[in-house]
């Protein structure tokens, strides 16, 4: 049941949000950036030890921040789209008050559980000294309940500016207040489990600053919203189910994934525990993965996700006025931009793993770093094509589909990081797969639904095909000139003039066989700006 009527809105949809799909992928890449320049230090403050105590924690934590954010913004994105498509600002408003009033609610809640449960969770996922660190981010799951609301609020106004800024505040705040406990912790000589503690602090505090900064900006662009409409009668209770329609299913296929990292890091621990490492040292080798190769394969994720973002009101509005057209345009223009987007970073991930991870990392922690990040990065593809694809089924009122392929999809992870961690001599070698077979079924599944409901299918192959066949020829070029000058200019410096000569040949070649062109590029921002 809609909550709007429906509006004819044709043409006016396609003129440009170009800059605003920027803008979030310009912060998702300094957000990302910002955890890695933050996890530089403290992984040497800490450790792999104190990082295995740091990252358990976060893998915990991930799944209740997820219960309170993976299905908010979108959901008060759609339904306050649906109202814009229908000229209701009226709606706008009380959609955002009753969304709200009902996540604070929530986020309170879940505080409450993880706290209470902190040292339970941390004996049963194998790191028990981790409990310190899960009672100081617990905190951070209010402001992040209500951020989730006004993110989506002004995601469907496409004022992703504000988002983008909200988001790197919250960054920015997490490294600075972070790495600054951090340093107080171990000049007094305190426990590593107890720095890990101050040092995730950091989270909680740099999540409320990026709520307040949001809050400014939500009331802002009420306060400028003129309307001569009285607040809509309807139920509050109309509202509210039309909230949870939407966003339990999305919320339950994240958390899924989620609870999914949660068994993998318990078999990994108890895994390598039962065949002769101490607790101290399955935690190192967790913390490797998690530092190393997870962030990287995360950074790649995080880029492409504000595609997804952007396009999701736009696709929204066209399912809402049934403009069918105008829907499949914008369709085939989020596959081109995440395929032009994703090839560059699998391929690189791929053949630069190591010479990457040696930028950033110490050198004793890079070998078992570099397979780890080789075997976890094709898996972007398939992560990205997912993100597409679930957009798309829930923009036209699919939402529980991506439920489904994600449930199919933590199934294949649980069995094979089961089989390969515990059965096999691979070990954690067995974690980036069966992230890599989760992505694989659960892409699977979506476009199967996506077939069988709309009667089409997404060209995929079409258009993933070119950009990375580019992206191999361009890096390869650029991986042979690496090699050549190996021996004549620093090791640094030379990965950092491979990437720049890669992404250069990735561009040029890219606008030499067509794949992006001005006119390209006017067709995308035709879908990313109102």
């Amino acid at each position: 049941m809609q909550i709007v009527g429906k509006k004819k809105v044709g043409g006016e949809l396609l003129s440009g949000l170009l800059g605003g799909t920027l803008s979030l992928t310009v912060s998702s890449l300094v957000v990302k950036l910002l955890g890695l320049i933050y996890k530089i230090p403290l992984a040497s403050i800490l450790g792999d030890e104190g990082m295995g105590y740091f990252n358990s924690a976060y893998t915990v934590y991930a799944f209740f921040y997820l219960l309170c954010t993976a299905g908010v913004p979108k959901a008060v994105m759609i339904l306050v789209s649906e109202a814009k498509a229908a000229g209701r600002a009226d709606i706008e408003r009380k959609i955002v008050r009753i969304a709200s009033i009902l996540f604070l609610s929530l986020g309170a809640i879940l505080t409450a559980v993880f706290i209470i449960f902190s040292a339970p969770l941390a004996v049963v996922i194998g790191n028990s000294r981790s409990a310190y660190t899960m009672l100081a981010i617990a905190p951070s799951i209010i402001f992040i309940s209500l951020a989730g609301v006004i993110r989506g609020y002004l995601s469907a106004n496409m004022l992703l500016l504000d988002v983008a800024v909200s988001q790197v505040i919250e960054g920015a705040g997490k490294l600075a207040i972070g790495l600054l406990f951090a340093m107080v912790g171990k000049g007094m000589n305190m426990p590593l489990e107890i720095i890990s503690a101050m040092t995730i602090l950091g989270v909680t505090l740099g999540a409320g600053l990026g709520l307040l900064y949001l809050f400014i900006c939500s009331k802002i662009k009420i306060k400028n919203e003129k309307t001569g409409q009285k607040e809509s009668k309807q139920a509050n209770r109309e509202i509210i189910k039309r909230i949870l329609f939407i966003s339990v299913p999305i919320t339950v296929s994240a958390a899924i994934m989620s609870m999914t990292n949660i068994i993998d890091l318990g078999l990994i621990m108890r895994s390598l525990t039962e065949v002769g490492y101490a607790e101290s040292e399955a935690s190192a080798l967790y913390g490797n993965y998690t530092t190393l190769a997870v962030p990287m394969f995360n950074l790649a994720v995080s880029i492409i996700t504000p595609v997804s973002v952007a396009y999701l009101p736009i696709l929204t509005r066209c399912a809402a006025s049934g403009d069918t057209e105008g829907l499949i345009r914008a369709e085939r223009s989020s596959l081109d931009f995440t395929a032009i987007l994703s090839a560059p970073m699998t391929v690189g991930m791929v053949v630069f793993a190591k010479e990457i991870l040696g930028l950033l990392f110490p050198s004793s922690e890079v070998k078992l770093g570099a397979s780890l990040l080789v075997l976890i990065a094709p898996a972007i593809p398939f992560s990205s094509l997912l993100l597409v694809t679930n957009t798309a089924l829930e923009a036209q009122g699919r939402v529980k589909s991506p439920l489904v392929s994600m449930i199919f999809g933590s199934i294949a992870k649980v069995i094979v990081s089961l089989v390969l961690i515990t059965k096999t001599d691979l070990g954690i070698l067995g974690a980036p797969i069966g992230t890599f077979a989760t992505y694989t079924i659960s892409l699977l599944i979506s476009l199967i639904i996506y077939g069988i409901r709309f009667k089409r299918s997404l060209p995929i192959i079409k258009t993933y095909l070119p950009p990375y066949l580019v992206a191999i020829a361009a890096i390869m070029l650029a991986r042979a000139v690496y090699d050549w000058l190996y021996f004549l200019i620093d090791g640094r410096a030379l990965i950092l003039i491979s990437i720049a000569l890669a992404a250069l040949i990735y561009l040029g070649l890219l606008t030499f066989f067509g794949i992006l062109s001005l006119k390209k590029m006017g067709e995308l921002a035709k879908y990313t700006k109102t």
